[in-house]
């Protein structure tokens, strides 16, 4: 009688640990590192020359998972990001337009809460999907420089700051290591086109 009290126990104790072994961790802390652009075939539709237009976005995110942590369906992402774009060059709009030889740069800040799909979530390894929106803070400066019909060197220079609307939409590849550690591969859309990668430690 009294080994089978110990062996309901111990089945007790197993199941729990099980029960709260599944739940895993509802919260995490991370970084994503990624480069960051308007690709050229975009900017061919607006502008009849111009340079590249390239940079880099760094990103600090707090994650929020489901009942079964980093294994539920849905997590969330909100984050907080730094982007800047540069680009030096010839510009113009319209090929009749005088060739502008100038610089420029795009600064952004943002904050965005974004929902997370999990498609086959209880994989180590498995696709994503999601959406979201914030708001952020953009800073625009180009200066540059052309000759009009008479030869003369026109100097120009363009500052504009402003908040604006974000919309996020990114897709990637996730990789639960031990449930405290997570990777992500990652491309999206949000303000401007980035590829990069993350890594969080869930608590």
């Amino acid at each position: 009688m009294k080994s089978k009290a110990w062996m309901a126990l111990g089945l007790l104790l197993v199941s729990g640990l099980t029960v709260r072994g599944a739940a895993g961790p509802r919260f995490g802390v991370g970084a994503r590192v990624s480069a960051f652009g308007i690709p050229n075939a975009l900017l061919d539709l607006a502008l009849y020359e111009h340079p590249r237009l390239s940079g880099k976005a760094m990103s600090f995110e707090i994650h929020s998972y489901g009942d079964r942590g980093p294994r539920s369906v849905f997590s969330g992402v909100y984050c907080l990001e730094y982007s800047r774009i540069t680009g030096e060059g010839n510009w113009r709009v319209e090929n009749f337009d005088n060739r502008v030889l100038g610089a420029g740069e795009v600064k952004q800040v943002n904050f965005t809460a974004t929902i997370l799909m999990h498609v086959f979530p209880s994989s180590p390894i498995h696709p994503y999907f999601g959406a979201g929106i914030g708001f952020g803070h953009m800073s625009i400066w180009a200066e540059g420089k052309y000759q009009d019909e008479l030869g003369t060197t026109i100097r120009d220079t363009y500052q504009r700051k402003f908040f604006l609307p974000v919309g996020h939409i990114p897709i990637g590849i996730f990789v639960n290591v031990v449930d405290k550690v997570m990777l992500r591969a990652e491309a999206g859309f949000k303000n401007g086109f980035y590829l990069g990668g993350s890594l969080a430690i869930n608590l």
